[in-house]
């Protein structure tokens, strides 16, 4: 398992605009995926979750998750990379309706 320490070993205090993300630690099945280059994971940012939430909402009428937000925020990131013909899929796990009240506070 890889877990958010600082200097000392101790456990940092993690931070997410989603509830979901909001641990400092992954377990053993994603720490093995990372360790055999199976998996990649990247940081992103309350903002830049709350822009990909926004971006699917207006123009798909899908309200995502926060948590699945900061992979279509992700993906806004390094579209310009990917090829014309690619295909992405991202899994849209639980519902957005749940933090359509905390994200129009935070707009």
């Amino acid at each position: 398992s890889y877990v958010l320490q600082d200097n000392f070993g101790q456990i940092k205090i993690a931070h997410s605009i989603s509830a979901g993300l909001d641990y400092p630690g992954v377990g053993p099945e994603h720490s093995y995926y990372k360790s055999i280059g199976r998996a990649e994971y990247f940081a992103v940012t309350d903002k830049e979750a709350l822009k990909g939430f926004r971006l699917l909402s207006e123009t798909e009428g899908i309200i995502p998750a926060l948590e699945p937000a900061h992979a279509i925020s992700y993906l806004i990131k390094i579209s310009p990379k990917l090829k014309k013909d690619e295909v992405v899929i991202i899994c849209l796990s639980g519902r957005g309706d749940k933090d359509v009240d905390l994200v129009s506070k935070l707009h």
